[in-house]
């Protein structure tokens, strides 16, 4: 039996998809479907029911998934427990961010980790809070950057306090109607960013859309279709450029977090990703 095999059926299953699959292992769909073909083979039962609608799961094929994960991470765990330093740590983090990628100086903890753990990738995905804490929980993530509370199985490291401003189209202007009574683009799926927009102006908030992507937000706001929070200097990077305006009376200031799961605290790959984003953002021990 082939590890590889058992990664393609633990990422198929997880995806219900050969060709989002694929792209998550770097390879191609048809490579995706005869590792899986083989693994069936082997294990002389099938795995999934193939439709239209993707990959679904067989019975047998969900009791054995568990069992093909912990596998996995056993082989992974043998390979880095047996590592002298972090030069031999392999693996890959799988990342969420909520920023843009110069913001949370990304291309600066690429490079240092490819100096200082040249064995650790890194999968980048870009996921609101809510998002971000509900695939770290499903295993979908190893880490990411959260705005608000803290749930009790994160384990978290305050990088940085970020200003959030609120944007408008370049075109708004204030009037006697208060702030209450204007359109917004709210962000869903549980963002802090919507609650602390109701701790601003009360709960009746004129919601005409919601996106957890920055920049549908900006674009919706660009049309003139209501306001947004946003971060700052991103903001002001765009009104700079005459295509926004920044409005500056809900301003406010709020933590922002690097989170991983607590039970994987001890994970080599994670452990080394949480001492070099101390490093990235100059945390003192």
């Amino acid at each position: 039996m082939e590890f590889y095999h058992l990664r393609s059926f633990v990422v198929v299953a997880k995806t219900g998809n050969l060709t989002l699959a694929a792209k998550q292992l770097f390879t191609t769909p048809p490579a995706i479907s005869a590792h899986i073909k083989a693994l069936e083979e082997e294990l002389q039962t099938s795995l999934f029911v193939r439709s239209s609608k993707g990959m679904q799961l067989t019975e047998k094929g969900r009791l054995l998934l568990p069992k093909a994960q912990n596998t996995l991470d056993s082989a992974l765990s043998l390979v880095n427990e047996a590592a002298d330093n972090q030069h031999e740590i392999i693996g890959t983090f799988k990342l969420a961010i909520n920023q843009s990628a110069a913001q949370l100086k990304i291309p600066t903890l690429v490079a240092n980790i490819q100096e200082n753990i040249p064995g650790v990738s890194i999968d980048i995905t870009s996921m609101a809070t809510g998002k971000t804490l509900e695939a770290i929980r499903g295993n979908q993530i190893d880490g990411g950057y959260i705005y608000g509370d803290i749930p009790e199985d994160c384990f978290a490291i305050k990088v940085k306090m970020q200003k959030i401003t609120t944007i408008t189209n370049k075109e708004f202007q204030l009037t006697d109607k208060t702030i209450k009574q204007e359109d917004w683009i709210t962000m869903g799926f549980y963002c802090p960013f919507d609650q602390f927009l109701k701790s601003k102006i009360g709960n009746n908030i004129k919601s005409v859309a919601s996106s957890d992507d920055e920049i549908s937000r900006l674009e919706l706001v660009k049309s003139g279709l209501g306001l947004s929070f946003y971060e700052r200097e991103e903001a002001e990077f765009y009104e700079d450029k005459g295509q926004i305006k920044l409005l500056s009376n809900l301003d406010f200031e709020t933590p922002l977090y690097f989170v991983v799961a607590n039970n994987k605290v001890n994970d080599p790959v994670i452990k080394a990703l949480l001492q070099e984003i101390k490093i990235l953002w100059e945390i003192k021990p």
